[in-house]
């Protein structure tokens, strides 16, 4: 008997199509950065650090996807007295949660650039999965055969 209670998820294949649009929207506005996405359950799908972005990049890149799918909305609000506060769990922005349906099904991080710039490049992240219809991990194979590389 299947389970009603369906969780989706970002695919990996979804994921690699934000680190791309990311990565072309960081080239077009001449600042190298790192891109992280991340599944429903907060566990990185891709990471992708451009030549000559800051080490640290990566670290904040994936802290701002975290916190976008676990953290306070917006993530400048600050947390109640007494409660915990995780590791990857900041206050800053550039980092958007991944809503299907009503659900958040992963986030994108990207750090490198201003706060400014980075938003843009996580919005362009947000547009490309809109594009290809198809950011779940049950529509994996349809977004294959949209983008061309089913078989691969």
């Amino acid at each position: 008997m299947e389970s009603s209670d369906v969780k989706f998820s970002v695919s990996h294949l979804a994921a690699q199509a934000v680190v791309f649009a990311v990565v072309e929207r960081a080239r077009a506005l001449g600042v190298p950065r790192s891109v992280a996405v991340l599944d429903a359950s907060g566990v990185v799908m891709a990471l992708c650090r451009m030549a000559g972005a800051p080490l640290v990049s990566t670290e904040v890149a994936q802290s701002k996807a975290f916190t976008a799918l676990f953290g306070p909305s917006p993530p400048s609000e600050v947390l109640p007295p007494g409660v915990a506060r995780l590791p990857r769990l900041g206050s800053v922005g550039a980092g958007l949660p991944i809503v299907v349906e009503g659900r958040a099904i992963g986030a994108i991080g990207v750090g490198g650039g201003t706060g400014e710039q980075d938003l843009e490049c996580v919005q362009a992240g947000l547009a490309a999965l809109r594009e290809t219809g198809a950011p779940r991990e049950q529509s994996a194979a349809l977004w294959e055969r949209r983008a061309g590389v089913e078989g691969r």
